[in-house]
């Protein structure tokens, strides 16, 4: 599993100051990350609170990019819609953007699991080996990736969902809470399997 090392001069900004925002700050705080965390950018800034727990909301997206093209700074896309949260990520990747992998300690990740940068891994969650989560995914409390399977770019793993040994998990899919996919089953790029919901073993949705 890849992870961003840790510098003396890291910086961290979260790009969206609500629910998940408040999620991926609560990862890095409980990872011992406090001292490099920046804080929010948010295009509704305007609106919002200035600090959240005491880090500051400093303005919107396009700030953010416009700071990195002077300065380095890794990111954490924290928005829910998972379409907009890849699309945002790839417009601050094409400006040389940098992203880091938030994993809460309380999370177990395999040490020959893959999770991909801006990707959220929430406590509790289990990532067994062999498994791949893609880019700017989010991985709930509970959550658990078995051996083998693949989680693509974008997607949403509420809490409690289980995704079955050498299944597939298609690009910005949403699975809701405890959702169950079974073993080398699919879940279409885009689609969304509703809390409790049920792929059969070899099925596809």
């Amino acid at each position: 599993m890849e992870r961003i090392g840790i510098e003396e001069d890291l910086r961290v900004a979260i790009v969206g100051a609500g629910g998940f925002g408040r999620v991926a700050l609560d990862v890095l705080l409980a990872s011992g990350s406090e001292q490099w965390v920046l804080g929010f950018y948010d295009d509704a800034h305007s609106v919002l609170a200035d600090k959240v727990r005491g880090f500051p909301v400093l303005g919107d997206i396009g700030m953010l990019k416009s700071m990195l093209s002077v300065e380095t700074v890794h990111v954490i896309v924290a928005i829910t819609d998972n379409e907009a949260r890849l699309r945002i990520a790839n417009s601050i990747r094409a400006l040389a953007g940098q992203f880091i992998t938030a994993i809460h300690p309380q999370a177990y990740v395999s040490e020959v699991a893959v999770v991909g940068d801006g990707t959220v891994v929430a406590a509790g969650a289990v990532v067994h080996p062999d498994a791949v989560v893609g880019s700017h995914c989010y991985v709930g409390p509970g959550a658990v990736i078995d051996r083998d399977a693949e989680v693509g770019a974008g997607a949403w793993v509420s809490a409690g969902a289980v995704v079955g040994s050498g299944a597939k998990i298609g690009a910005r899919a949403t699975l809701g809470n405890n959702a169950c996919v079974g073993r080398k089953a699919t879940v279409a790029a885009n689609a969304k399997l509703e809390a409790l919901g049920h792929v059969a073993e070899g099925g596809s949705v």
